[in-house]
């Protein structure tokens, strides 16, 4: 996953990423494209969402990318975040917040806004409206709608939320995101492809494949709870961590510690279930295309050998590793043995 919301990268960066996951045969590239602080994605619908935003791929940039991705057998994953994450589009359009009169603006700091979509039938229109769109310029089977931390405090204090909570028949308005994420999934069901959200626990919305990140444990409960599942655990895919040194988050990820991740096979009763595995490069603290390819790589490179089950010895690995890293031409980060 490439986060070009917070910090927006270059369409030639991209097919460049593109090129260097076919040589590791990793089949997806999955763009998050909204977010609180910026919407990349061109709506023709809805044009304010991009000029509210500034840098942003056009529809003629994304098919680029997608037939470039498909020629090197690589799908890619559109991401629209919803109910939460959502500032950016309530800053272009404010009566998708739960307070129309109000005019935020694009969010500029990092963490978790608390600013939502509303829960009314046009916002939920809105989003269908923004989905077919995307599923035209996409053909990949997977939508991503988001769907993780969501704080629920506007709709507990807003009078129209909870007469819509009433009138759905929700049992509070911390069900209402997982009812949002549903509705829009159920949307992108009938449109012949498969909904993804990211898991954030128990409660998450019904047949919407699962993205597991909270811990290494949610992945195979998610799975006993009738998701399918995508592993994503942060400490182990999360490269937005340093590999040498605490950063932000105060965590860090080794390569070692990624070659070391042994994805959990889907419990007894859940056969099927867990689908696959994602590696994640987060952007908050990465401004520059020299910035991600410094985080990506060489982890990168034990994500794919984890991804196919190919990983066996670390030091054997390590031997491998600087002839291979001087053949793809990148700049990497630290390799600490």
């Amino acid at each position: 996953m490439l986060d070009v919301a917070r910090h927006f990268m270059p369409k030639e960066f991209v097919l460049r990423l593109i090129d260097l996951l076919a040589v590791h045969r990793l089949n997806r590239l999955h763009l998050h494209l909204t977010d609180d602080q910026g919407w990349r994605l061109q709506i023709k619908r809805y044009p304010l969402l991009t000029e509210v935003s500034g840098e942003h791929y056009t529809q003629e940039d994304i098919r680029e990318i997608v037939s470039y991705a498909a020629d090197r057998f690589v799908t890619i994953v559109p991401e629209i975040e919803m109910p939460g994450h959502a500032q950016a589009a309530i800053a272009a359009y404010p009566w998708l917040g739960n307070q129309p009169s109000r005019h935020l603006p694009v969010w500029d700091s990092w963490g978790i806004s608390p600013h939502v979509f509303n829960l009314e039938e046009a916002t939920i229109g809105f989003c269908r409206e923004v989905l077919d769109e995307v599923m035209d310029l996409f053909p990949g089977e997977y939508v991503h709608l988001g769907g993780d931390e969501c704080p629920a405090d506007e709709w507990e204090r807003g009078e129209a939320a909870l007469r819509r909570i009433a009138e759905l028949g929700l049992p509070g308005p911390d069900a209402a995101r997982a009812w949002f994420i549903a509705t829009a999934g159920a949307y992108v069901t009938s449109r012949g492809r498969r909904p993804i959200h990211w898991y954030d626990g128990p409660g998450g919305a019904p047949g919407v494949t699962a993205m597991t990140w909270l811990d290494h444990e949610s992945g195979p409960r998610a799975a006993l709870e009738g998701f399918d599942v995508v592993l994503a655990p942060h400490t182990s895919t999360y490269f937005d961590y340093p590999a040498d040194a605490p950063g932000p988050h105060g965590r860090v990820l080794s390569l070692a510690d990624v070659y070391g991740f042994r994805p959990p096979p889907a419990p007894e009763g859940a056969t099927g279930r867990i689908l696959g595995v994602q590696c994640q490069l987060w952007t908050e603290y990465m401004p520059t295309p020299e910035h991600v390819e410094a985080m990506a790589f060489p982890r990168l490179c034990a994500f794919a050998e984890v991804a196919w089950g190919t990983a066996g010895d670390y030091r054997d690995f390590l031997h491998r590793l600087t002839p291979h890293l001087e053949s793809l031409g990148v700049r990497p980060g630290p390799v600490i043995p």
